[in-house]
Protein backbone atom coordinates (compact mmCIF):
# COMPACT_ATOMS: atom_id res chain seq x y z
CA UNK A 1 0.00 0.00 0.00
CA UNK A 2 0.91 3.21 -0.51
CA UNK A 3 1.90 5.35 2.12
CA UNK A 4 -0.22 8.88 3.72
CA UNK A 5 2.24 12.01 3.16
CA UNK A 6 1.26 15.67 3.63
CA UNK A 7 2.49 18.66 1.99
CA UNK A 8 3.41 16.68 -1.38
CA UNK A 9 3.25 18.65 -4.46
CA UNK A 10 0.26 18.33 -6.66
CA UNK A 11 0.19 16.94 -10.11
CA UNK A 12 -1.60 16.96 -13.17
CA UNK A 13 -2.16 13.34 -14.51
CA UNK A 14 -2.66 12.30 -18.63
CA UNK A 15 -3.37 9.34 -20.32
CA UNK A 16 -0.81 8.03 -22.83
CA UNK A 17 -3.28 5.92 -25.35
CA UNK A 18 0.33 4.55 -26.93
CA UNK A 19 1.27 3.07 -23.29
CA UNK A 20 -2.67 1.74 -22.76
CA UNK A 21 -2.93 0.04 -26.09
CA UNK A 22 0.99 -1.93 -25.51
CA UNK A 23 -0.38 -2.76 -21.98
CA UNK A 24 -4.04 -3.20 -22.50
CA UNK A 25 -4.60 -6.57 -20.31
CA UNK A 26 -2.52 -5.40 -17.27
CA UNK A 27 -4.60 -1.60 -17.61
CA UNK A 28 -7.57 -3.21 -17.97
CA UNK A 29 -7.03 -5.86 -15.14
CA UNK A 30 -5.58 -2.74 -13.13
CA UNK A 31 -8.83 -0.92 -13.32
CA UNK A 32 -11.21 -4.22 -12.80
CA UNK A 33 -9.28 -5.09 -9.88
CA UNK A 34 -9.61 -1.35 -8.57
CA UNK A 35 -13.14 -1.35 -9.04
CA UNK A 36 -13.68 -4.85 -7.65
CA UNK A 37 -11.96 -3.62 -4.43
CA UNK A 38 -13.92 -0.32 -3.88
CA UNK A 39 -16.91 -2.74 -4.01
CA UNK A 40 -15.26 -4.54 -1.15
CA UNK A 41 -14.56 -2.04 0.77
CA UNK A 42 -17.63 0.57 0.70
CA UNK A 43 -19.82 -3.32 1.04
CA UNK A 44 -17.91 -4.19 4.04
CA UNK A 45 -17.91 -1.07 5.63
CA UNK A 46 -21.67 -0.25 5.04
CA UNK A 47 -22.68 -3.62 5.06
CA UNK A 48 -24.45 -3.62 1.94
CA UNK A 49 -25.15 -5.79 -0.61
CA UNK A 50 -24.16 -4.98 -4.41
CA UNK A 51 -27.58 -3.97 -5.52
CA UNK A 52 -28.20 -1.60 -2.53
CA UNK A 53 -24.52 -0.62 -2.85
CA UNK A 54 -25.28 0.44 -6.48
CA UNK A 55 -28.98 2.45 -5.27
CA UNK A 56 -27.20 4.18 -2.18
CA UNK A 57 -24.25 5.43 -5.01
CA UNK A 58 -26.68 6.34 -7.22
CA UNK A 59 -28.79 8.37 -4.95
CA UNK A 60 -25.79 10.57 -3.52
CA UNK A 61 -24.36 11.10 -6.83
CA UNK A 62 -25.97 13.50 -8.07
CA UNK A 63 -26.00 15.53 -4.76
CA UNK A 64 -22.10 15.28 -4.36
CA UNK A 65 -21.78 16.30 -8.52
CA UNK A 66 -23.62 19.68 -6.87
CA UNK A 67 -21.50 19.91 -4.29
CA UNK A 68 -18.72 19.95 -5.95
CA UNK A 69 -19.47 22.18 -8.60
CA UNK A 70 -16.90 25.63 -9.33
CA UNK A 71 -19.82 27.87 -7.39
CA UNK A 72 -20.33 25.52 -4.40
CA UNK A 73 -16.15 24.76 -4.18
CA UNK A 74 -15.66 28.67 -3.70
CA UNK A 75 -18.03 28.61 -0.34
CA UNK A 76 -16.14 25.23 0.76
CA UNK A 77 -17.63 22.68 2.14
CA UNK A 78 -17.04 21.66 6.19
CA UNK A 79 -15.33 18.52 5.89
CA UNK A 80 -17.98 16.45 8.08
CA UNK A 81 -20.75 18.59 7.86
CA UNK A 82 -24.16 17.95 6.17
CA UNK A 83 -24.10 19.44 3.02
CA UNK A 84 -26.20 22.63 2.41
CA UNK A 85 -29.90 22.49 2.07
CA UNK A 86 -30.17 23.50 -1.39
CA UNK A 87 -27.45 20.88 -2.27
CA UNK A 88 -29.69 18.12 -1.52
CA UNK A 89 -31.90 16.45 -3.29
CA UNK A 90 -33.68 13.54 -3.19
CA UNK A 91 -33.98 11.08 -5.75
CA UNK A 92 -37.24 9.06 -6.84
CA UNK A 93 -36.94 5.51 -7.39
CA UNK A 94 -37.45 5.40 -10.86
CA UNK A 95 -34.95 8.02 -11.43
CA UNK A 96 -32.61 5.52 -9.00
CA UNK A 97 -33.78 2.54 -11.78
CA UNK A 98 -33.06 4.78 -15.21
CA UNK A 99 -29.53 5.55 -13.76
CA UNK A 100 -28.83 1.80 -12.54
CA UNK A 101 -30.54 -0.62 -15.22
CA UNK A 102 -31.81 -2.30 -11.90
CA UNK A 103 -35.71 -2.72 -12.21
CA UNK A 104 -37.75 -0.54 -10.52
CA UNK A 105 -39.30 -3.43 -8.78
CA UNK A 106 -36.00 -4.70 -7.44
CA UNK A 107 -35.06 -0.89 -6.65
CA UNK A 108 -38.42 -0.05 -4.74
CA UNK A 109 -37.66 -3.53 -2.66
CA UNK A 110 -34.37 -2.28 -1.60
CA UNK A 111 -34.95 0.98 -1.22
CA UNK A 112 -37.32 -0.03 1.24
CA UNK A 113 -35.15 -2.25 3.02
CA UNK A 114 -32.67 0.37 3.40
CA UNK A 115 -35.30 3.14 4.71
CA UNK A 116 -36.04 0.51 7.47
CA UNK A 117 -32.60 0.00 8.12
CA UNK A 118 -31.35 3.76 8.27
CA UNK A 119 -29.47 3.84 5.24
CA UNK A 120 -31.72 6.37 3.25
CA UNK A 121 -34.20 8.66 4.60
CA UNK A 122 -37.50 8.45 2.94
CA UNK A 123 -38.85 12.77 2.11
CA UNK A 124 -42.43 13.44 0.05
CA UNK A 125 -40.04 13.60 -3.43
CA UNK A 126 -37.88 10.69 -2.98
CA UNK A 127 -35.09 9.11 -0.84
CA UNK A 128 -31.74 10.46 0.16
CA UNK A 129 -28.70 9.25 1.90
CA UNK A 130 -28.71 10.82 5.67
CA UNK A 131 -25.11 12.67 6.73
CA UNK A 132 -23.11 9.80 7.86
CA UNK A 133 -19.60 11.45 7.91
CA UNK A 134 -19.33 12.03 10.96
CA UNK A 135 -18.92 7.97 12.03
CA UNK A 136 -15.83 6.39 12.06
CA UNK A 137 -16.28 3.57 9.67
CA UNK A 138 -16.98 6.70 7.04
CA UNK A 139 -13.09 8.10 7.68
CA UNK A 140 -11.65 4.39 7.79
CA UNK A 141 -13.69 3.42 4.47
CA UNK A 142 -12.75 6.83 2.61
CA UNK A 143 -9.00 6.32 3.89
CA UNK A 144 -8.89 2.59 2.22
CA UNK A 145 -10.36 3.75 -1.01
CA UNK A 146 -7.75 6.48 -1.24
CA UNK A 147 -5.00 4.16 -0.34
CA UNK A 148 -6.47 1.80 -3.01
CA UNK A 149 -7.10 4.13 -5.78
CA UNK A 150 -3.24 6.08 -5.16
CA UNK A 151 -1.62 2.01 -5.74
CA UNK A 152 -4.05 1.87 -8.94
CA UNK A 153 -2.54 5.00 -9.93
CA UNK A 154 1.01 4.06 -9.13
CA UNK A 155 0.68 0.60 -11.00
CA UNK A 156 -0.72 2.79 -13.70
CA UNK A 157 2.46 4.77 -13.60
CA UNK A 158 4.30 1.95 -13.57
CA UNK A 159 2.53 0.55 -16.73
CA UNK A 160 3.17 4.26 -18.33
CA UNK A 161 -0.73 4.29 -19.15
CA UNK A 162 -1.20 7.63 -16.99
CA UNK A 163 1.82 10.50 -16.58
CA UNK A 164 2.00 12.58 -13.58
CA UNK A 165 3.43 16.46 -14.51
CA UNK A 166 3.91 18.98 -11.49
CA UNK A 167 1.37 21.50 -12.07
CA UNK A 168 2.51 24.52 -14.13
CA UNK A 169 2.63 27.16 -11.08
CA UNK A 170 4.72 24.49 -9.15
CA UNK A 171 7.42 24.51 -12.06
CA UNK A 172 7.03 27.93 -11.93
CA UNK A 173 7.85 27.89 -8.49
CA UNK A 174 11.01 25.50 -8.75
CA UNK A 175 12.11 27.86 -11.75
CA UNK A 176 12.34 31.13 -9.59
CA UNK A 177 14.03 28.96 -6.90
CA UNK A 178 16.31 28.15 -9.07
CA UNK A 179 17.63 31.54 -10.11
CA UNK A 180 17.26 32.72 -7.03
CA UNK A 181 20.37 30.25 -5.58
Amino acid sequence: MSQRTEGVPSYRYSVSAEAAERQLRLCGFALLNHCMAMHRVLAGHLELQPVELLILVATTTGNVQRALSPGTRKTGLPAREPLPTGLVVPMSRRAIARITGIPKETVRRHVASMIGRGILLSTPKGVRAPNRLSERKALAAILELLELHAACTEQLGRLQAIVARPEPSQVKNRASAARRR
